[in-house]
């Protein structure tokens, strides 16, 4: 993947600094024909950063089974700035298959420990309410969509207790000290998406049951809301000193 990454470079202007791999492959519940979800984000050329125009902030591509999304490096860091989950997860990730930055380690522990547990609260529970809804209205109620829901609310719970949610999904279960109901619905799921029949309905007696242990553990979280964790300015901080560091090594 790294060399492809690089390939993909090699008719472009902008510099490729940290790619990764998101989605089920990131959560360890890839099915043998997941796609590839590459993410990262990029610098822009030096004739781009110091041009009077202004150049897109996005690379968008998807071919066959390879989906990829880079952001430039002030629109990635803008994110990190509002400590907005998604692009959270990439800085996280542990498939890594491309890194260019100097001090990465250090600057990744630093974005970790001064991010908001507010802003993946509500991300996180957002993404629940989303599939709720498809299941509510029969749109979607698959074991699939079942499931993502359930990870959704399983990692804004530990938000709540100011606890980063692992992107493994073993390891999200591990860290709770029970098996709630939720987490057996959840594995439960799993074993559909390991006998690939995670996109088929939900059994029709099952479904009142599903939906109602779900919603009543979505409506206990919605009276647990944390308040913010973090210092936005330090935040901001680090992510402007880092910036600097970057474009002084690429630019000179």
């Amino acid at each position: 993947m790294k060399e492809e990454i690089r390939t993909l470079f090699e008719n472009r202007t902008e510099l490729p600094l940290f790619y990764v791999e998101s989605g089920s492959r990131l959560w360890g519940i890839a099915s043998p024909d997941s796609d590839y979800d590459v993410r990262g984000f990029h610098l822009q050329s030096k004739e781009q950063y110091f041009d009077f125009k202004k150049h897109r902030d996005l690379i968008e591509i998807m071919d066959g089974d390879f989906d990829f999304v880079s952001y430039d490096i002030d629109k990635m860091f803008g994110l990190l700035a509002k400590s907005n989950p998604t692009v959270f997860e990439w800085i996280r990730a542990h498939i890594i298959y491309f890194n260019n930055l100097p001090n990465w380690d250090k600057m990744q522990n630093e974005i970790i420990k001064n991010f908001d547990f507010k802003a993946l609260y509500y991300h996180y529970l957002s993404l629940a309410k989303g599939n709720i809804n498809l299941m509510e209205t029969d749109k979607k109620f698959t074991y699939k969509t079942a499931f993502y829901c359930i990870r959704g609310l399983l990692s804004a719970e530990l938000a709540t207790k100011k606890i980063i949610p692992e992107l493994l999904i073993d390891k999200l279960f591990e860290q709770f000290e029970t098996e709630n109901e939720v987490i057996k619905i959840a594995k439960e799921s799993l074993e559909k998406k390991k006998s690939k029949t995670e996109k088929e309905d939900v059994e029709l007696e099952k479904k009142p049951i599903l939906l109602s242990k779900i919603k009543a553990y979505a409506q206990e979280l919605d009276k647990n809301v944390p308040e913010p964790s973090n210092n936005p300015e330090k935040l901001k901080t680090i992510l402007r000193d880092y910036s600097f560091e970057l474009k002084n090594h690429y630019y000179g």
